[in-house]
């Protein structure tokens, strides 16, 4: 599933194409996707706008369509919102094509279908999971102070505690286990044995290794393509994930593998306590 660098590789790569214009079309080929409102409304409600900001919230696309109106996009695990030439062939898994003015086309396209689209107006819905969200790796609300306290309180896993997107947004499996390894934390440990040293440690290593994956456009591993159809590079620079049985980058010692909360893991039993 794309996670907060490749959401914002997208945000990157889309906005220059897509804002200032204005939808002419919207087409739906798989009704299912569009959560609110009804199909039928999600189209009348689009139609005439202008695409003024091309913003991200977590792991969520949100498009500024009016004053009080808001094209919300969760990617899930196969989704993409690409923008091409509006005589350019239609995309491979194409599940909705939104045509805008100057020659544009945006296609939000699916392999697995799982992605979701919410059109809001003036908050006339409640999109779960995108209210709760906690605040984001590299922002002036994500520090040791903010993170200590939630920690003390929680038995959780550590690999399970920081996946959870009403503690942090945008933090996802890859970026998790990247963010354990480099801060030398083992992710079975309980989120309430952590130091403060170590928390500090792990909000440096989140913010690190969330830079790291915005500065090579985000990990592609199979699916992923940013906003101009292009992979990301930072599968080519993990510590950990995807590695299992290979020699850990820091010690040589081979990469021990187990699930945490249901989520494959990867980690060297070496060097994370």
């Amino acid at each position: 599933m794309p996670e907060m660098p490749e959401v914002e590789q997208v945000r990157k790569t889309l906005a220059p194409h897509i804002e200032g214009k204005t939808i002419t079309a919207v087409e739906v080929y798989l009704d299912r996707l569009i959560k609110y409102p009804s199909p039928q409304k999600f189209v009348e409600g689009l139609l005439g706008k202008t695409i003024s900001h091309v913003g991200r919230k977590g792991k969520y696309l949100v498009l500024t369509t009016d004053k009080e109106q808001r094209l919300i996009v969760h990617l899930r695990m196969t989704g993409a919102l690409l923008a091409q030439s509006s005589d350019a062939p239609e995309p491979a898994y194409a599940k909705i094509k939104f045509m805008l003015t100057d020659g544009v086309t945006m296609w939000f396209t699916d392999i697995r279908t799982f992605g979701t689209l919410y059109l809001v107006t003036n908050g006339d819905t409640y999109i779960e999971g995108y209210e709760t969200l906690g605040p984001e790796p590299l922002s002036a609300g994500f520090t040791p102070d903010y993170l200590a306290p939630l920690a003390q309180k929680s038995r959780k896993a550590v690999k399970s505690f920081i996946l959870d997107q009403r503690i942090i947004a945008g933090l996802g499996n890859i970026y998790a286990d990247e963010c354990l390894a480099l801060s030398g934390i083992l992710p079975m440990r309980a989120a309430n044995t952590l130091t403060r040293q170590e928390i500090d440690a792990l909000c440096a290593a989140v913010n690190a290794v969330i830079a790291q994956g915005i500065k090579n456009r985000g990990t592609t591993f199979r699916d992923y393509k940013d906003g101009e159809g292009n992979k990301g590079d930072n599968q080519n620079h993990l510590l950990v994930y995807g590695r299992g049985g290979k020699p850990c980058k820091s010690c040589g010692q081979a990469l021990s593998t187990t699930k945490v909360g249901g989520r494959g893991t990867v980690y060297c039993a070496q060097c994370q306590k």
